[in-house]
């Protein structure tokens, strides 16, 4: 989802965003028009929201990444001692679920909030709703490669940044072949566990982004960056 300039296109500072508009809001919004019926309502949406972000996405996340780990393990694995798999995350009891829609209805509150008369850039700038000068626009999806140990050898681990992009299409190609689709990722990091093809020792596999959003690729391919993976 394209999110407005003013709103951090990082979770991490998507949390810290929400709890600020959430405490300033019931502060100015009376002052610039917004009712108490909907003050009330969008902090019911912001704790939902916070929710999500602090605690059952990354625990959704999390689960999987053991399950595909734990399966791995015990489909390639080598040993003999028995292992159940991982025990699924526990998180606090949600917040009433709101109607689907939450950032719409945020954003359109605060374009009314600084329409009303009431408004001055002081208040936009204790509720975070004024964009930085120094916004800078994104082309291409930024990451970084890193080799390491998973649960059936060595892997390659990608980290990349979504800037407010649904997520990214990866390409790859190994020891200077063609170039071949990947995978489609919205959850960083992705993980590359692709055991190295028969008779390889070592392989260079070198990889490429560019965006994906609305279920389709778009944009220009970011600089090709590669690793050797292997003995």
């Amino acid at each position: 989802m394209r999110t407005r300039s003013f709103f951090p296109s990082i979770e991490a500072e998507q949390i810290a965003w929400l709890g600020n508009y959430a405490s300033k809001l019931p502060v100015h919004g009376p002052a610039c028009g917004i009712r108490d019926e909907e003050i009330t309502e969008t902090l019911a949406d912001l704790q939902y929201y916070l929710w999500l972000l602090q605690y059952w996405h990354p625990a959704i996340q999390r689960d999987a990444r053991d399950a595909t780990v734990y399966k791995a393990l015990m489909i390639g694995g080598d040993g003999n001692q028995a292992m159940p798999p991982p025990q699924p995350s526990t998180f606090p009891v949600p917040p009433t679920a709101p109607k689907p829609g939450i950032q719409k209805r945020l954003f359109s509150q605060i374009t009314r909030l600084k329409a009303g008369a009431g408004y001055h850039d002081a208040i936009g700038q204790d509720l975070g709703v004024i964009a930085s000068a120094s916004g800078v626009d994104h082309p291409v999806p930024e990451f970084e490669l890193a080799v390491e140990l998973g649960a059936t050898g060595s892997r390659v681990r990608i980290d990349f940044k979504k800037y407010g992009h649904d997520g990214v299409w990866i390409e790859c190609r190994i020891n200077g072949g063609d170039w071949a689709f990947l995978a489609i990722d919205t959850m960083k990091p992705y993980l590359d566990e692709r055991p190295l093809a028969s008779g390889n020792t070592h392989e260079t596999r070198e990889y490429r982004l560019r965006w994906w959003d609305k279920d389709e690729p778009h944009g220009e391919w970011t600089a090709v960056q590669k690793v050797v993976l292997g003995g």
